[in-house]
């Protein structure tokens, strides 16, 4: 166990029970800020803590800083700024960062809040606006680039889609922009079956599917996606974001530790920073990192869990699945996989990245995954094995508090699960035009990144103002591409994304890389 210097002012006496500030006394801070410094200290037996201990002479360097700030964040329920951090050299530095930047209902009246002078002025009937700098700093950028002859890129409105094929502005496109990699969403069969289910159930579920809202639809989705995948047992979901920023904090608490890779979706990001867990990244793809990380800290915690995605939807890449399963097992650690962009894009059959790479799902602990993409509907799902994910059916706040997917959202993504396993000519036909425009991006020296073997593939150009204008030259060209800019990603690594799909002929794909070739040259 970790011993620690004297506090400040008095001394504090630390056990295994998490303490929980009821006054916001340094005295206080300083002891939750030591029990939380010694979770993540090496050869804590042996070092010694005072408030003028310098953190990274104590073998406290950024990662485990990181940790250790995760697990204060949800004590005091606060954020720190990535400035704050910068300056914590200490760990008084630390206490005083806690201290002086803490609001808390038990230290201030909160009637004392508003100067005198402004409440004095005051009537009953007035009423009282803010002002808040994110808006005024959105106006700034959107001026700036208006300035610069460039269109807002992002809400364009489609005044009608068919297939790969869209109307904006009243010009046909062709759309480089839709996670519909099989071409299901318009499939005579799929949109059949949609309006059936309106005729059948009505347009929406009407309620959580515990409490009313779970239909015939659902229960046969659900037994369609575990036996496609090859689990035990699935379960869906109204909401593949909400999928994975509620089952974080559900499952995993203040004992447990949440591993994900940097460039994790945002929904996973945002699950394992609301729980109560702590949490930090590594490298992207990197098991070997991430090997060391539970060499060292895996025996601080009850569960670990690893988070990773099947494709990434920035870079078009993917993770070595074997190693990572090697490096779960070896650590006693849970795998939890995101396949929104993975199923019906990997593998032979669009089985997902276990099939791509020959491993039993079963393997994997959680599978999570959309049908808002492949599946061409709306909604989420988990799958693993029957006792977790009946557990997580009944428990999870996103699936028991949230109105059910809806009837035909449910009976299309049904349909299209059919459909796929009948025509998988689909998949066969995604991976020959992915394949196709990437040796073609290459070939003409565009910068594709990481992508490979996915319809995934961004044109890195360089800097956000280059996207933009690439973007809009392109939609003036008829091609639909989307830019990804900063903060999304580095500004150095701004790019234009392109999703292909089964339904992009060879002609579509020859003239989009031809226009972004002389977009990329010319702007």
């Amino acid at each position: 166990m970790i011993r620690f210097g004297k506090a400040p002012s008095s001394t504090i006496t630390l056990d295994d029970q998490r303490i929980v500030p009821n006054a916001h006394t340094r005295d206080v801070i300083y002891g939750v800020v030591l029990n939380e410094l010694s979770r993540v200290i090496p050869n804590s037996d042996q070092t010694m803590l005072t408030p003028e201990s310098i953190l990274t002479e104590a073998g406290i360097d950024d990662a485990r800083l990181e940790d250790a700030i995760v697990r204060l964040q949800g004590s005091y329920g606060m954020r720190f700024n990535k400035e704050w951090i910068r300056d914590i050299q200490t760990c008084d530095d630390l206490v005083t960062c806690i201290a002086t930047r803490m609001f808390d209902t038990k230290d201030i009246n909160a009637a004392e809040v508003l100067p005198r002078n402004t409440r004095q002025h005051e009537d009953s009937t007035s009423v009282r606006t803010y002002s808040f700098e994110e808006c005024e700093v959105l106006r700034k950028r959107v001026a700036d680039l208006q300035a610069l002859g460039l269109d807002n890129p992002f809400l364009l409105a489609h005044e009608s889609v068919t297939g790969k094929h869209a109307s904006i502005r009243g010009k046909d496109v062709i759309s480089f922009t839709s996670f519909d990699y099989l071409g299901l969403t318009s499939h005579p069969a799929v949109t059949s079956a949609a309006k059936s289910a309106i005729d059948q159930f009505g347009c929406g579920a009407t309620a959580s599917r515990m409490v009313g809202g779970n239909t015939t639809l659902l229960n046969a989705l659900d037994k369609a996606i575990a036996d496609f995948i090859g689990t035990e047992r699935a379960t869906v979901f109204p909401c593949g974001f909400g999928t994975n920023a509620s089952v974080f904090g559900h499952l995993f608490n203040a004992q447990d530790l949440i591993l994900y890779d940097e460039l994790a979706h945002k929904s996973i990001t945002e699950g394992a920073m609301t729980s109560q867990a702590a949490s930090r990244s590594f490298r992207h793809n990197d098991f070997e990192q991430l090997d060391g990380l539970l060499r060292d800290i895996r025996h601080k915690y009850r569960r670990t869990v690893i988070a990773i995605e099947g494709v990434y939807s920035m870079d078009g890449d993917y993770p070595d699945l074997p190693e990572f399963i090697e490096v779960k097992q070896r650590h006693d650690a849970l795998l939890y996989i995101d396949e929104a962009h993975s199923l019906g894009t990997m593998g032979d059959n669009g089985r997902g990245i276990a099939e791509f790479f020959g491993i039993d799902p079963k393997t994997v602990d959680i599978w999570m995954g959309t049908i808002s993409k492949s599946l061409g509907s709306g909604g989420g799902y988990l799958a693993g094995s029957r006792e977790l994910i009946d557990y997580l059916g009944l428990t999870t706040p996103a699936f028991v508090f949230s109105t059910a997917c809806s009837p035909p959202n449910t009976a299309a993504a049904l349909a299209s699960l059919q459909t796929l396993q009948a025509e998988p000519w689909r998949v066969r036909q995604l991976h020959e035009r992915s394949a196709l425009f990437l040796s073609l991006a290459k070939e003409a020296g565009l910068d594709t990144g990481p992508s490979l073997n996915t319809p995934v593939i961004p044109i890195i150009v360089g800097s956000s103002q280059k996207a933009l204008a690439v973007s809009q030259r392109l939609l003036a060209a008829g091609i639909n591409a989307r830019p990804i800019l900063y903060p999304a990603v580095r500004e150095s690594a701004a790019r234009i994304r392109f999703f292909i799909t089964c339904e992009h002929t060879d002609a579509d794909i020859h003239q989009a890389v031809k226009a972004v070739t002389e977009a990329v040259a010319t702007c």
